[in-house]
This record gives structure tokens, C-alpha cells and sequence, in this order.
């Protein structure tokens, strides 16, 4: 029963090996067996959460080098999260990567992303989690240089080079903390939590050792610069890079550090937040500042996920549950929100080749239903009533008041200004300029490409109309570990 757990992580693998015969046959063959493969996929991991999950020692050889798979609660809402936006991306990537060329090579290693995303959702230790981590830079590093154009090369360098440079300082925080705690398990509020700490100076290094080297794939300020270079990749990629699978994987992997290694005492013992909270300060200011100032549509929303994920890492290391509900309800709606602009974005380029706002003037006329969800999605990641990013920054605000730091409420109510000053204009440019352009031919994308786009703008709205929908499972989450 217990390793039945296994095959959602290793059923991609197996999609992405016999791929490699089918994916090259024929254009329809294609799809339908990327489409139906991450479906059964999703149907496969929903059968095996309804038996009630389990966990599995696949292999180990000491405490320290064990792979060990664990199915929790938060294990459960990162692996839905994935699982069904792959879905989106998958229909939206049939149609979109006729644009782009080399469907096949694409489809083989978007698969394949997905079996390593649900192994860091799975991973029962840090051991685990790392070795999967790393797997996921190897797997979406050919997808990062889909287009083998020299930019693209050196956007791919730069990734692995961040990538690497990250789990390098992970991989030398875990040692130094095995060689104090002798167990990496992820336990529900912290392995450390029963163990005395001699030399907190240590501590606070090691911490912040491994929250900078798992912090990299989350895009913290000062070593963010990877994820706008990787926006030359195509734009299912970027979606992924953005809303589900590399950034979220960073946030997820810094969650499991803080509250199943440390938890919440020992990291406020040792002062950790305090030196992560200039960090995050930064993030949000900084991500929505450099926004403002791109005039490319996927750099600027690049930038924009910088802020946005520094939102979550503030309801990380705030440390209190309100602050923490805050976070993990923006990581599910900024994946919906950011996965839905980017989708947008994609369109225009699709049926236009235009990529800048300069170059969009008039665009809503002729892609009306496109820029009618790009407008929602904007609106919605301002933070506006009532729509879900509202709730999840409302839950942030709330943990820093209890905190008494009316800094971060302020700095959200100033990034949230900023928001608006970026995306809008957006907008406004689409709908309400280039009059004198009289073409009013409709130019929105193919159904395979428009669908995911309402279907995902449908969930956004509904998100915020009925929050408790997920609210009250990440309640349960939390006040078992905070």
C-alpha cells in the first residue's frame, strides 16, 4: 500500500521514457499524450490520497542518506497545486508550442518536471527534498534554452550557475545540521525544537546558510536576477518557472526548513527572522520598483513575481499563524493569478509577435475576452476586494500587527500601490488607447489556448468569493506546526 505513494512522482518518469518513441510520431498523437498522461496523472495522485497516503523508505543507507517519501497536509496542497495547473499548461502548451518549434524535446522534459515537483511535494526528509531539488534544475534547464538562441544559452548559464550556487550553500547548511541533530525528517514543528543549543551563533549561521541556498530558487533579493534572464524561454515555461514548479518549489523547500527542521521557537531564539526580514523587505520594494521600469510584458511580470513571492516569504518568517496562513494562501493564489497573466501575455505574442506595452495599444478591441482576464487577473493580484489576493494579503497584514511590526503592513500597502502602478497601465494601454486603429479582426487565441486562460480567470474570481473553499485546510495545516 505504501508504495503505491510512489506512482505519481514516478508515472511521469515513465511518460517522459516512452516519450521519447511516441512524442515524435504525429502532432495529435502528441497532445492528446501529453494531455492525457498528466491527467491520469492527477486522477492517480487523487485515488491515492482518497486510501489515505502513507510513507516509504525507498532507500536507505544511514540517517543521513535515506530517500524517504511522506504524504502531510502540505505535502497534499503543494502536489494538487502542481498537479492541476500542469493540466492548464498542458492544454494551453498543445496549442502555444506550434509557435515555438521542437514540440517534442519540450513535451519529454515538461513532463518529466512534473514527476520531480511532486517528489519535493512527497519528500519525507531534507535529504530527500535536496536530490530532487537538484533534479529540478537538470530537467527544466532544456527548457529554460528551448529556442538555443545565444540569449537563451546565457539565460540557461545563469540558471544553472544561481541554481547550483544555491544548493551548494542548502547542501552545506544540511551537513552542519546533521552533525547537531543527527535527523533531517521533516517533523511537524521542528526536529530542533527538544535539543539544547550550545552555540547559537552556529545556529543562526546555519540557518541562514540554508534559507539563502533554498532561497535562491524563491527569488530573494539579492540573487533574483536569474528569473527575469529566464524569461526567453517559452512562455509555458515561464509559466511554470513563475506559478508552479521552480519558484513555489523554493517557497515549499523554505517552509519545510522553518517549521519541520527549526520551527518557529528556535528560529525566533536564534534572531533568524530578523536578518531574512531586510532580505524580504527588500524583495517586495525592490521586485515592484524594477517592475515599474520594464517595458517588456513577461519582464515586467517577471519582476512582479519577485515582490509577490517576497509576500509569501514574509508569512514565512513573521513566524505566527495568521502571518503564515497569509503565505500559503498567496502561494496557491499567486500560482493561479501569475500562471493566468503569463497565459495572456503568451496569447498576444501568439497572435501578434508583440511583446512590449508600447507595441499593444488598442489590443482589448481585438482580444477582448484575453485582456478582459488579463484586467481581472490585475486586479486581483493588486489585492482589490473582494478578490483571493486580497484574503491572503489581509492574513499578512494581521500576522505583522500581532507581531507588532507595523513595518510589513505598510510595505504591503505601498507594494500594493505599486502593483497598480505596473499592471494597470497594462490595461489602460489595451482598452482605452489607439483609437486611430481601425482593424477590429478578433485576434483572440485558438480554444486550446483561450480555455485554460477563462477556466483559470473562472477559479481566480471564485477564489475570492469563497476563500474558505482552501482557507480552512491551510488553518489545519498551520496550527499544527506554528
Amino acid at each position: 500500500m505504501n508504495a503505491l505513494i510512489l506512482v505519481p512522482i514516478l508515472m511521469p518518469f515513465l511518460l517522459a521514457m516512452i516519450g521519447t518513441k511516441v512524442l515524435y510520431k504525429d502532432k495529435n498523437i502528441r497532445n492528446m499524450y501529453a494531455i492525457v498522461g498528466v491527467s491520469l496523472n492527477l486522477l492517480a495522485l487523487i485515488g491515492i490520497l482518497y486510501m489515505g497516503g502513507g510513507e516509504i523508505h525507498l532507500l536507505k543507507i544511514n540517517p543521513l542518506i535515506d530517500v524517504y517519501f511522506k504524504i502531510d497536509k502540505l505535502g497534499i496542497l503543494f502536489s494538487l497545486l502542481a498537479s492541476i495547473l500542469w493540466i492548464f499548461t498542458t492544454f494551453y502548451s498543445s496549442v502555444y508550442m506550434d509557435h515555438e518549434g521542437k514540440q517534442e524535446r519540450f513535451f519529454i522534459f515538461f513532463i518529466l518536471t512534473l514527476g520531480i515537483t511532486l517528489g519535493i511535494a512527497f519528500s519525507g526528509n531534507l535529504f530527500t527534498l535536496y536530490i530532487f531539488y537538484e533534479l529540478l534544475t537538470l530537467a527544466t534547464f532544456p527548457l529554460v534554452i528551448h529556442a538555443g538562441s545565444k540569449e537563451a544559452l546565457y539565460s540557461g548559464r545563469k540558471y544553472l550557475i544561481y541554481s547550483f550556487g544555491g544548493a551548494t550553500l542548502a547542501l552545506l547548511g544540511m551537513i552542519l545540521l546533521f552533525s547537531i541533530s543527527n535527523n533531517l525528517n521533516f517533523v511537524e514543528g521542528g526536529v530542533l525544537t527538544n535539543i539544547v543549543i550550545d552555540n547559537p551563533k552556529l545556529m543562526l549561521a546555519i540557518f541562514l546558510v540554508m534559507f539563502i541556498g533554498f532561497g535562491v530558487k524563491a527569488a530573494i533579493v539579492p540573487f533574483h536576477s536569474w528569473l527575469p534572464a529566464a524569461m526567453v524561454a517559452p512562455t509555458p515555461v515561464s509559466s511554470l518557472l513563475h506559478a508552479v514548479a521552480v519558484v513555489k518549489s523554493g517557497i515549499f523547500a523554505l517552509v519545510r526548513v522553518c517549521y519541520f527542521i527549526f520551527g518557529a521557537d528556535v528560529i525566533r531564539e536564534i534572531h533568524g527572522n530578523t536578518y531574512i526580514g531586510i532580505l524580504v523587505f527588500l524583495t517586495i520594494l525592490l521586485g515592484s520598483l524594477l517592475a515599474l521600469h520594464q517595458e517588456n510584458l513577461k519582464k515586467r511580470l517577471a519582476y512582479s513575481t519577485v515582490s509577490q513571492l517576497g509576500y509569501i516569504v514574509l508569512g514565512i518568517i513573521l513566524l505566527n499563524q495568521d502571518a503564515l496562513i497569509g503565505g500559503l494562501l498567496h502561494l496557491i493564489n499567486h500560482a493561479v493569478i501569475k500562471i493566468t497573466l503569463f497565459f495572456c501575455v503568451g496569447a498576444i505574442y501568439f497572435m501578434t509577435h508583440k511583446k512590449n506595452i508600447g507595441e499593444i495599444k488598442g489590443i482589448g478591441k481585438q482580444m477582448p475576452v484575453t485582456m478582459w482576464c488579463f484586467g481581472i487577473a490585475s486586479i486581483s493580484l493588486i489585492g482589490i476586494p473582494p478578490t483571493n489576493a486580497f484574503v491572503s494579503k489581509w492574513f499578512l497584514a494581521l500576522g505583522g500587527l500581532s507581531e507588532n511590526k507595523v513595518i510589513f503592513p505598510i510595505i504591503l500597502l505601498v507594494s500594493a500601490f505599486l502593483t497598480a502602478a505596473y499592471l494597470l497601465p497594462i490595461v489602460v494601454t489595451a482598452f482605452f488607447q489607439g483609437e486611430e486603429n481601425k482593424d477590429t479582426e478578433k485576434l483572440d487565441p485558438p480554444p486550446g489556448m483561450l480555455m485554460p486562460i477563462v477556466l483559470l480567470t473562472g477559479i481566480i474570481i471564485f477564489l475570492g468569493l469563497f476563500p474558505n473553499v482552501i482557507l480552512h485546510y491551510i488553518q489545519k495545516i498551520v496550527e499544527n506546526i506554528v
